[in-house]
């Protein structure tokens, strides 16, 4: 027993019993208040995915920033219960952080019906085909399940006077290359 925690079980008490309340004692020095574990916001990092597993988060990725993560779990019970629903997909797309997003239904552009557009525009980080993928996944779970996307588009943007833009080009060739061959002659 721990020096600092006083047995409330009589003498007579059995080893099982006795058993638990070591495993209790030690429960009560743990750092992490338990009203802590179920708050997206005071939750430690390392368990945020047990924290989305437990409030049935659909997409999930560890390499998404701890902000996003933990976005995505606040919104995650107020997407489950308007699932469906063009609030629920806003709410949802809206947990990734984007500087805006707009979803146009079939009856606004004249499309097919049932059809749907995402547009998302992106101006504070970069956006590469993995965010797009989640993107779409996410969309997928959160959507009517009668509606189909039909496009989503990202736009990225910037606010600053003078743009910069990279780019990358690679290009290779292969070569085979044999050992030496001598003969005799």
């Amino acid at each position: 027993m721990n020096n600092e925690f006083k047995s409330l079980l009589p003498p007579n008490a059995s080893k099982l019993l006795r058993d638990l309340e070591k495993t209790g004692s030690r429960l009560s020095f743990l750092e992490i208040l338990n009203r802590y574990l179920r708050n997206p916001e005071k939750c430690p990092e390392h368990l945020l995915p047990w924290l989305g597993w437990a409030l049935s988060v659909d997409v999930w990725n560890e390499t998404w920033a701890e902000s996003i993560r933990r976005n995505v779990i606040k919104a995650s019970i107020s997407v489950h219960r308007h699932k469906g629903t063009l609030g629920a997909l806003k709410r949802a797309l809206e947990a990734f952080e984007f500087d805006h997003v707009t979803i146009e239904e079939w009856f606004d552009y004249g499309g097919d019906p049932y059809t749907f557009r995402v547009f998302i525009e992106v101006v504070t980080e970069g956006f590469d085909i993995n965010d797009l993928t989640e993107v779409q996944a996410v969309i997928n779970q959160t959507k009517n399940v009668r509606s189909h996307l039909e496009m989503l588009r990202a736009f990225l943007c910037t606010t600053s006077e003078t743009p910069r833009l990279g780019s990358a080009f690679s290009t290779g060739e292969i070569t085979t290359i044999y050992s030496l061959e001598v003969f005799e002659i």
